[in-house]
């Protein structure tokens, strides 16, 4: 008798065309990993006997759920979570970016970038005054100035311009790509047995999007990836692989 208790680490791989994984990634702790199995089936009563009994089953169809929570808040994993393209921009500076008109004191108003630096506001007079840096906050990572006070040394003529300078980033816009199709493989132990190695694939998972993203928090937030365990055609049905998946275990 052997008892279970799994640790181990979770990869995800893009398929070639012929299902085959590439591209193997780590996502980092996975504190839950789950794979549900079910079958739909069809039933029979016999009619003869006065009691109904059922008689038959026959399965319809096949099908799995896999589940992990993930903790590495990273850009490959929100990539899978929220069907996302990544894009990149280079750091840079602006000069003279216009702020909407009719700031009051208190009012917020965002730039163009988010990460920001040297931040120098001034007016659009044909002089320009710069506003003193004491009258307005800066917060530089999201990219947004809150003016706290646009009177004191002016008259100011609005709108008001912007000077800063931005850091690098990249961003993961969401709802951008197809729903991704991914082989996962669990590479873990038995800690209950010795330590055994366990190895798990699924060859052919299609994602949904997360449905929580938690972002807030008083501890270490994650978030699900889950998909629906799909048949890999590109493998026969009666091979030593199956076709959605296998568990291995040394001998």
């Amino acid at each position: 008798m052997s008892y279970y208790a799994g640790q181990g680490r979770v990869f995800i791989a893009q398929r070639d065309a012929g299902g085959n994984p590439v591209n193997m990634r780590w996502v980092g702790n996975v504190p839950e990993l789950k794979i549900s199995l079910n079958v739909q089936t069809v039933e029979h009563k016999e009619s003869y006997s006065g009691q109904q009994l059922t008689d038959l089953q026959l399965i319809k169809s096949k099908e799995g759920e896999f589940t992990c929570s993930l903790e590495y808040f990273t850009i490959e994993n929100l990539l899978l979570a929220l069907y996302g393209e990544s894009a990149s921009a280079a750091a840079g500076t602006v000069s003279g970016e216009t702020l909407a008109g009719g700031v009051a004191a208190g009012d917020i108003r965002l730039l163009a970038n988010p990460f920001v630096s040297n931040v120098v506001v001034r007016d659009s007079a044909g002089t320009p005054k710069t506003l003193p840096a004491a009258q307005y906050t800066v917060f530089a990572g999201q990219g947004a100035i809150q003016f706290n006070d646009v009177t004191t040394g002016g008259p100011y003529t609005q709108p008001f311009r912007v000077d800063y300078t931005f850091a690098g980033r990249r961003q993961v816009a969401m709802f951008r790509s197809a729903p991704p199709e991914v082989w996962v493989r669990f590479d873990g132990v038995n800690t209950a047995n010795a330590m055994q190695r366990v190895v798990i694939d699924l060859y052919r998972v299609a994602i949904n999007p997360t449905k929580d993203l938690a972002v807030l928090g008083d501890e270490v937030q994650r978030f699900e990836l889950t998909g629906r365990v799909l048949a890999d055609l590109t493998k026969p049905e009666t091979g030593p692989l199956g076709q959605f998946g296998r568990i291995l275990l040394p001998v």
